[in-house]
């Protein structure tokens, strides 16, 4: 009697395991040294090459899968609406760090765990918007330049000294903006004399007859590849990314960065780890391996990011060092404004656009 109730017990038992592995319970494959096999990214386009990914999968045996998104305000969006269950990591700007707390959308990374810290320039260490750095881990510095084409801007008689010069009826037709409100929104206020973090609704939306001057000259507003009117000679100036300026500048030897009287715009872009991510533990030793000197290194052979690691400036050759959009005035950098959490002023500014776009 007894033995037939022990049966039954392991019968019941083993259906119990059969559907717990049918409804998802199936423990994830594992590599040799016990981590999973695959860590979901949510990352900025381009902006950690393939080669790197791959190198990683093949020291480690761990698959990054990438997804992408073209805004902080996209990814804030996504994971808000409930994306964080589908991600491990991503990476994020400083100027929504304070938010994505708030929202409860990041955990305490453990910079601890991440060896490699030690290259990062130290300027870029305990930030206000993170102290300690408790939450981030710095990854690059992202920095707003103007690129122009010098052999158009002179057959079209403009010289650009400050960003009210691309309002001169010359340029029509003839600029590509980068798609985000606050990077267009920071040249009108700093043309008026304001903060371009500031929040005082009137002060922003007393940009829009500017901004509406401006735009008569916009042939384009392009969040993924501002560079690629640039290329093409399409345009003959472009505010964009200083990595993607770069790339431009490396395909086109017409194209030059411009800094104007005004300073120019940054912010710091940092990993974070995403709330309840189920391969934190994949993602910090993600983290360490992009921050290896010549692994970082790839990234900007490839991406010409603004270099904050200190181990890869060793590394550096002329391919980066001779390109102004890579290796960008650091006096220039220096002077550069952060981009700030502007808080619930965010949707003044996303007013601002709308009125821009359909008014």
């Amino acid at each position: 009697m007894r033995k037939t109730k022990v049966t039954v017990l392991l019968l019941l038992m083993a259906l119990t395991v059969s559907l717990l592995a049918g409804c998802g319970g199936k423990e994830e494959e594992k590599t040799k040294d016990g981590y999973a096999k695959k860590l979901y990214l949510y990352n900025w386009t381009e902006y950690i090459p393939q080669s790197v990914m791959d190198g990683f999968e093949k020291e480690y045996g761990i698959k990054v899968v990438e997804s992408t998104f073209t805004s902080n305000e996209e990814m804030l969006a996504k994971l808000t609406a409930g994306g964080t269950g589908q991600y491990d990591m991503t990476i994020a700007s400083n100027y929504v760090i304070d938010a994505m707390k708030e929202q409860d959308l990041i955990e305490p990374i453990q910079m601890d765990q991440v060896k490699n810290v030690k290259y990062l320039d130290k300027s870029t260490l305990n930030q206000p918007f993170d102290k300690n750095n408790e939450y981030t881990i710095p990854y690059m510095t992202s920095f707003t330049v103007l690129c122009g084409n010098k052999k158009k801007l002179k057959e079209l008689g403009v010289d650009i000294k400050s960003f009210n010069d691309l309002t001169n009826p010359k340029l029509k037709n003839n600029i590509v903006l980068v798609d985000d409100i606050r990077e267009i929104a920071a040249m009108a206020l700093k043309v008026k004399g304001y903060s371009s973090s500031t929040t005082k609704k009137d002060e922003i939306m007393s940009t829009l007859p500017w901004l509406k001057e401006l735009a008569k000259n916009v042939k384009v507003y392009d969040a993924d590849a501002p560079k690629s009117v640039m290329i093409s000679n399409d345009v003959a100036v472009g505010l964009m990314y200083s990595m993607d300026a770069a790339m431009a500048i490396e395909e086109n030897k017409d194209l030059d960065v411009i800094y104007t009287k005004e300073p120019a715009q940054k912010c710091l872009d940092n990993f974070v780890i995403i709330k309840g991510a189920k391969h934190a533990k994949e993602a910090r030793l993600f983290i360490d391996y992009v921050l290896r000197p010549e692994n970082y290194k790839k990234v900007l052979d490839e991406y010409y990011g603004v270099c904050i690691n200190n181990g890869t400036k060793k590394l550096l050759d002329d391919h980066y060092l001779k390109n102004p959009g890579a290796n960008v005035d650091q006096n220039e950098l220096k002077r550069a404004e952060y981009i700030d959490d502007v808080k619930d002023a965010a949707s003044i500014y996303d007013d601002l656009y709308t009125k821009l776009k359909t008014e």
